[in-house]
């Protein structure tokens, strides 16, 4: 892992202190995809019948509704392992309210069972995600901020004041001269257009003698990376080989250089990352995995949008198909060096690329709602892709593009926060 790294500081936006209505064009926008999707829908699965235009149109109203409505209800119980319960709860919600929707509607809207119910979920889902990207609008601010809002409402604002709050945004692995040539060759165009806008500037850092993750987030997180000289070493007390990657040893790393000075101790969150930073809340952070094995509230608030769960899960099986032909295209051209990509790659790419990105997004915009002081998040994505594809192959500069997408989307989202917020983009 490279040891060479990029970082910005702000200037903030003029803020509105609240969030947008959607405008009324763009709930028309979706409620007009949802329809050309229950349609396309109904032409490919047996199951789903729809008549005409008019049934479509009132069947995606109605979905529309009961996922605003019934989703956040169920998203409130406390599962236990909610990361992985609450796809499962919410595609079972989903699919139920289709069946509701049928019985409502009566005639115009027939769907022979539970199976056709959930395929149709997904299928309305993967149809409306092309056609949000042919139209441009598969980012819209508006509309989720507003959704975002509503949860932070519910859960409680943390402070609303001018003093700014942190945001400490990873891009795990990305080296200084690549971030260059990848702004330059339109990879990062969010990040070039800080640079040029002058919000933000680039500066290049080295590490000390162990370049990887783990030394680098215990130095910014903990304030301190005694004695963790590589990923895995040898402790000479113990004799015993540490490593800085399973749940246990990590805690245990953590516990050992925790002095209460934590980067985000006193309000902060950790997204993401592989220690806590001391932090008041964390979801996907490895010192504290275990609190993903109870009723994490951070989770919750994700599932309580009806479309996340099966939206995820589309993108997940997308993704692993990109993988598979990217995998494929680099052995037919005989490209070296290449690494290993089979077996359950895929799938780790998939998780890493959407499910943790998308998770990591979703509670830093609920974050900043909500006024929390500091937030560190790391986004893992490129790293994951370039260790088997390459630091700069075509597709992992794509999912640098995307991460560089998401950076612009909570940028842009700092306006509207209920306090101000600096942005530090870093790498290690």
């Amino acid at each position: 892992m490279s040891g060479r790294g990029a970082s910005g500081a702000t200037v903030e936006p003029e803020r509105v202190r609240r969030v947008p209505r959607p405008r009324l064009r763009n709930v028309l926008v979706q409620w007009a995809t949802g329809t050309v999707a229950v349609l396309v829908t109904a032409t490919i699965l047996p199951g789903i019948r729809v008549d005409g235009w008019a049934a479509a149109i009132a069947v995606a109203l109605v979905i529309g509704i009961l996922n605003a409505l019934f989703p956040p209800i169920v998203a409130a119980i406390p599962f236990p392992a909610m990361a992985v319960v609450g796809f499962v709860v919410i595609l079972v919600v989903d699919a139920l309210l289709i069946l509701i929707a049928a019985d409502v509607l009566g005639a115009g809207f027939e769907v022979d069972g539970f199976g056709d119910a959930l395929l149709a979920a997904f299928m309305v889902t993967a149809v409306t995600i092309v056609l949000e990207v042919v139209l441009g609008t598969n980012d819209d601010d508006e509309i989720s901020l507003t959704r975002i809002s509503r949860i932070a409402r519910r859960q409680g604002l943390i402070d609303e004041t001018d003093v700014p709050g942190i945001l400490f945004l990873e891009i795990d692995g990305l080296a200084h001269p690549v971030l260059q040539r990848a702004m330059r060759s339109g990879a990062a165009p969010e990040l070039s257009a800080w640079l040029d806008e002058g919000t933000h500037r680039l500066m290049e850092w080295e590490t000390d003698l162990s370049s990887q993750t783990g030394a680098a987030q215990a130095g910014i997180l903990l304030g301190s990376n005694h004695d963790i000289p590589a990923f895995r070493w040898v402790d000479k007390r113990s004799g015993v080989i540490k490593a800085v990657s399973g749940p246990d040893a990590v805690a245990e790393v953590e516990h050992d250089r925790s002095s209460g000075v934590g980067l985000l101790r006193g309000g902060g969150a950790s997204r993401g990352n592989i220690f806590s930073g001391e932090a008041d809340e964390a979801i996907l952070t490895v010192s504290r995995i275990g609190g993903d094995l109870r009723a994490n509230p951070g989770y919750r608030a994700f599932f309580a949008d009806g479309f996340n769960a099966a939206r995820t899960l589309v993108l997940v099986g997308w993704e692993v198909l990109l993988e598979w032909s990217a995998a494929i295209r680099q052995w037919r051209r005989g490209v070296v060096p290449r690494g290993h990509r089979g077996g359950v790659y895929p799938f780790l790419r998939a998780g890493m690329c959407v499910v943790l990105r998308d998770l990591v997004v979703h509670s830093v915009l609920l974050d900043m709602m909500r006024g929390r002081p500091v937030v560190y998040a790391t986004f893992a994505s490129y790293d994951e892709v370039a260790h088997h594809s390459g630091l700069e192959r075509a597709d992992t500069l794509e999912a640098l593009r995307k991460v560089d997408q998401k950076l612009g989307r909570i940028a842009r989202a700092r306006r509207f926060a209920p306090r101000p917020y600096h942005v530090v983009v870093l790498s290690d």
